[in-house]
């Protein structure tokens, strides 16, 4: 009996030290850091009801890094009124610890060091927004020509980046996925009377990814998380023309998505109720996480800095056949995501996004591209907006401008003759 007491002590004794040896190795080895996430479509640049609400938002979040949507090149311009010294324009990324943009990344993720020396990977997108596949379901749109539109419009958009992070999950690499999907969760449809499998977030699913918001909430019909629209001042003068209004369908629109060694303890949404007036249409999200991060990888890097040369736009000749390939070439762009190239008859009056030819630039610098039959209605993946693109291209003159992410910002500008 005795002989069994002790052997029962010392079998005590030998699981405490088993835990603490495990726990130890938790807490030094592997160093699990509380990591905090949020997106926020800040709609049109931030700046259309008061910009220093979204700073207000982001420092109320706590967040550690922010995706952003609709940045209008105003992503440094928000670190630095977070006074965060870290930003990429690329991919309207701004946070409190140093980023890395892998030469190899293409502009589709960044790697955050969340600890000395240590990262996670970080990416975020901003998807189409035509046609809105709730409104379209709403409107008696079959759900097949829905879908059909989804895996054209929004899917491979998104794709190009998952295929990314699932290729670093696979190395180990904590991964997370902030933006605006204008595309709903097959989640939160599974749990309505109409139950559609939205592709975008189950392609995201399939790769390992984790919906944050609705592992906290579970119940979508209790707690929805709508983050759209929001209920954001009506303006007498917007740069789209549009305010939010009850015929809009709400739905949850804004996701941040995790995969690997990242464990979602909180999420929640931030909007009018927390900060007043709120300046978007969108509401933000933010998720906390316990994060074990990996080393950072020995690769070559892009450098993160200020472009503060004179943009520039030329093109190969100023009077061109109408049936002739048009070569464009341009210089110091701010290197934001969405800076493009517009194409538009002068004296045209239209919204940028109603022009007849939108070309992005993909976040370079310097660079050019050729316009012709091949990219007539402009280069963006599967969709574009434009209504008036036509080859042969009709004859006169056209504006060729370089423009601001997105906005209605000219950055440089030339004329050419079509004959």
């Amino acid at each position: 009996m005795f002989f069994r007491k002790k052997f029962s002590g010392e079998f005590k004794f030998l699981l405490f030290v088993i835990a603490l040896t495990w726990i130890t190795t938790i807490c030094y080895a592997k160093n699990p850091t509380e990591f905090s996430v949020m997106t926020f479509n800040i709609e049109n640049g931030g700046t259309q009801v008061d910009f220093n609400k979204v700073v207000e938002a982001v420092k109320k979040s706590g967040a550690d890094v922010v995706g952003i949507q609709e940045a209008w090149g105003n992503t440094a311009r928000l670190a630095k009124a977070l006074h965060w010294k870290y930003a990429d324009v690329s991919q309207h990324i701004v946070s409190r610890y140093p980023l890395w943009v892998p030469e190899n990344a293409e502009h589709h993720y960044v790697f955050v060091e969340i600890a000395p020396g240590k990262i996670v990977a970080m990416a975020n997108i901003h998807l189409p927004d035509e046609l809105y596949g709730s409104h379209e379901i709403k409107q008696g749109v079959s759900i097949a020509k829905v879908l059909a539109n989804e895996k054209n419009v929004r899917v491979p958009m998104a794709q190009m980046v998952a295929n990314k992070l699932s290729a670093l999950l696979k190395e180990g690499i904590p991964v997370f996925l902030t933006g605006d999907f204008n595309s709903p969760s097959h989640i939160d449809w599974t749990q309505r009377i109409i139950k559609v499998k939205w592709p975008v977030t189950s392609m995201l699913a399939e790769l390992g990814l984790t919906d944050s918001f609705r592992v906290i909430y579970r119940d979508a019909v209790k707690i929805p998380g709508y983050t759209w629209p929001a209920g954001r001042p009506i303006m007498r003068y917007t740069y789209d023309g549009f305010n939010p209004s009850a015929s809009d369908l709400p739905e949850r629109l804004d996701f941040i998505f995790s995969g690997g060694n990242a464990h979602v303890i909180e999420s929640y949404i931030i909007g009018e109720s927390d900060v007043s007036p709120w300046p978007s249409d969108h509401r933000a999200v933010v998720s906390k996480f316990i994060v074990t991060s990996v080393r950072l990888p020995k690769l070559n890097y892009i450098k993160l800095e200020n472009h503060l040369g004179q943009p520039s736009i030329t093109v190969s000749q100023k009077i061109i056949q109408k049936d002739k390939a048009i070569q464009i070439f341009w210089k110091n762009a701010p290197g934001n995501r969405y800076d493009y190239i517009r194409i538009a008859p002068v004296g045209s009056n239209k919204l940028a996004w109603g022009e007849a030819v939108r070309l992005y630039t993909y976040a370079k610098i310097n660079g050019s591209i050729q316009y012709g039959s091949h990219n007539v209605k402009g280069n963006w993946t599967a969709w574009n907006k434009g209504e008036e693109g036509r080859w042969p291209m009709i004859p006169g003159k056209y504006k060729v401008e370089l423009m601001l992410d997105d906005s209605n910002t000219i950055l440089a500008a030339t004329q050419i003759i079509i004959k």
